[in-house]
């Protein structure tokens, strides 16, 4: 996610009272390095373990069958899988020990990484959204439109270059954000900003890179409701999927729609109020206009939620749901199996040390009595 507390730090430099034309005026900011943000932190650390198994069981079913692996469509949701691993669970843990030991312990070097994976998260995370509702829409359109050989060759060639996609941008933003640093900055904000890795791009990069975001967001929602429409109206007026097994293919490209518009829809409404956060604070001309620091806090942690919940979505998917369905039966039957065997185990173990109380025994222990 991108982190926006080194803006906040940086307008936090002004004093706390205005004194200008000899009125004191109280100011609402202040550091936001001095806040106390254990129950932020202990949110994002509970939202964080949820959605690392989110995120690892949808990735487990996708690559234990053939069938799943082997579709290119379901590398874009595997690499959403990556991606919020990555940048939900550890990012946001080494964001936050900078405020749980208050200062950065990691080293110059992962501090640069640190800063990459922090400025960029929101960016790849949005092509990825993308790539996926591109790709479901090539599928659709394949699916319900007689076969060609122009549009099975785009086929084959077309996922992969939208799988790569949002890696290359992350490749190619990572001079943009190492060599962004702010050169007119005093040197005490420096200081700071280097004992807690913050990272200072420059204002013009810092609102393209905002604009920027606005403008993936518009697309995944534009893309969503035009591959919708487009297979209501197809779908509509096809009447060639009479077939038993044209039926069945239909069916499961009715759960892949739904399944990629709820992801999308939900990573759109939990990220659009830190987004606009965002954009208040990058934009705001004035020190006085800057967001309530809690409210600022409160989005962090719902956008944080997308993490964890843009993969639950995905197991509405047919293909996906019946390979789930299938390894918990098959983890149930095993964990039955060894609860009984334990069991048995633990009678005969017991049994084995039973001891007999016979009438020589008795005498022994009244004798030692």
């Amino acid at each position: 996610m991108v982190n926006i507390a080194a803006l906040v730090n940086v307008t936090m430099s002004v004093p706390t009272t205005n004194t200008t034309d000899n009125i004191t005026t109280k100011n609402n900011t202040y550091p936001y390095h001095k806040l106390d943000r254990t129950p932020v932190i202990t949110s994002v650390s509970v939202i964080s373990v949820l959605a690392v198994v989110s995120n690892l069981t949808l990735l487990f079913v996708i690559f234990s069958r053939k069938q799943l692996r082997s579709n290119v469509f379901l590398w874009n949701v595997a690499g959403m899988c990556v991606s919020n691993l990555l940048f939900g669970t550890i990012t946001n843990a080494l964001g936050d020990s900078r405020f749980i030991y208050k200062e950065w312990l990691h080293g110059t070097i992962l501090c640069k990484v640190f800063s990459v994976f922090d400025l960029t998260s929101t960016h790849i995370m949005s092509m990825i959204q993308i790539t996926i509702v591109i790709s479901l829409f090539l599928k659709v359109k394949l699916s319900l439109s007689p076969p060609s050989d122009i549009t099975s060759r785009i086929w084959t060639i077309l996922p992969y270059i939208l799988f790569s996609l949002p890696w290359l941008g992350e490749v190619a933003l990572i001079p943009v954000v190492i060599l962004g640093e702010m050169n007119d900055l005093p040197d005490y904000a420096k200081k700071y900003g280097s004992l807690m890795c913050f990272h200072f791009l420059e204002k013009n990069t810092r609102q393209a890179g905002v604009v920027l975001v606005n403008i993936f967001f518009f697309i995944i929602l534009v893309l969503s409701i035009a591959v919708f429409l487009y297979y209501r109206f197809k779908k509509a007026s096809y009447d060639r999927l009479l077939a038993d097994d044209a039926m069945r293919q239909d069916e499961t490209l009715r759960s892949m729609l739904i399944a990629s518009l709820a992801s999308s829809g939900m990573f759109c409404l939990l990220f659009a109020p830190f987004v606009y956060m965002m954009l208040h604070l990058v934009f705001c001309r004035s020190s006085w206009c800057r967001p309530n620091i809690r409210l600022f806090d409160a989005f962090y942690v719902t956008g944080c939620v997308t993490y964890a919940a843009t993969p639950l979505a995905w197991f509405m998917h047919n293909d996906i749901k019946c390979v789930f369905v299938e390894v918990l039966d098959k983890v149930k039957g095993k964990l039955r199996s060894t609860l009984t065997l334990c069991s048995g185990c633990c009678r005969t173990k017991l049994e084995s040390i039973t001891v007999e109380w016979n009438p020589k025994q008795s005498d022994i222990m009244s004798q030692d009595k």
